[in-house]
């Protein structure tokens, strides 16, 4: 924070304001495995139904509905082709680059479970039983860090018997066991005779309905990075030079006057300005 502090004080007034816990990993809870702020699932999902939100209420569900149904189905094709062992493979592709960074490790036993390991220079100490290292790692993802690798290498423990549930391939595979079912055609729906179902109140906005979110400004990228926010920036005429104004809103480059003859009439209105005006004065003569 002191270097940030040095570096952009805005941005540590900013986070000063919000707590720790919210965007420190250093505070983060340990009971949802889970190290991310990104809010994908929201966006992934919204994109999703995009073309649903547009139909009518009923519409709209059925369209869902079909969608999950579709979903389900694709999953279950998966797990049954592509998926091998009890772990998912994503998973253990982040055990397998684990296990690489494991080969560095020099592992000291202390007893009970507890290890101090000496990694690049660094020293962590490792519960095995409690599921716990000094990087914090493990104890967020549920994943045994390089760290904690190289202990249970020392045990002789394999690193998936020591993964949460979750991560389990019959666990994945329960999650989209379940089979939704389709509906028949709205001709053979029963009739309930209950309320008729009315669409929402349309309020008709000025302009074309947004269908994405409104993208903060670092998020844009440009072929020269991220785009950034003028707001705040004088900007300065290049037919003038003068600020708080463009060349297309000049008015001198409306009336065809050139920079050096705004300076030639400016300097001729300094001058005018400065001359004083003459002072009539009238002489009342009395009759004799």
């Amino acid at each position: 924070m002191d270097a940030m502090k040095v570096l952009d004080p805005a941005a540590h007034a900013w986070l000063d304001k919000m707590a720790p816990n919210t965007w420190v990993r250093a505070f983060f809870s340990t009971f949802p495995k889970c190290d991310s702020l990104l809010n994908n699932n929201c966006e992934v999902f919204n994109k999703y139904i995009l073309e649903a939100r547009e139909l009518p209420i009923l519409s709209m569900l059925e369209r869902i509905k079909s969608q999950l149904m579709t979903r389900f189905y694709n999953k279950q094709v998966e797990v049954a082709e592509k998926f091998s062992g009890p772990v998912c493979p994503k998973i253990r592709k982040k055990l397998l680059k684990n296990a690489d960074y494991a080969n560095v490790c020099y592992v000291l036993p202390a007893g009970h479970g507890i290890f101090q390991v000496q990694s690049k220079g660094g020293d962590y100490i490792v519960d095995v039983l409690k599921k716990k290292c000094d990087c914090r790692r493990w104890d967020l993802t549920g994943i045994p860090c390089n760290h904690a690798i190289a202990c249970l290498r020392h045990e002789r423990i394999p690193a998936e018997d020591l993964l949460p549930s979750c991560y389990s391939t019959q666990t994945y595979s329960s999650v989209y066991g379940f089979t939704i079912m389709p509906c028949k055609d709205k001709s053979m729906w029963e009739q309930t005779n209950g309320p008729e179902i009315q669409p929402p109140i349309y309020e008709k906005k000025v302009g074309r309905p947004p269908k994405s979110r409104r993208k903060q400004p670092h998020e844009i990228q440009t072929s020269q990075g991220p785009k950034l926010s003028r707001h705040g920036i004088v900007i300065t005429c290049s037919w003038c030079g003068k600020e708080n104004h463009n060349r297309a809103g000049c008015s001198l480059r409306k009336l065809g006057i050139k920079p050096t003859q705004a300076t030639h009439v400016e300097e001729q209105q300094l001058e005018d300005d400065g001359e004083e005006e003459p002072v009539i004065t009238q002489v009342y003569h009395s009759p004799l």
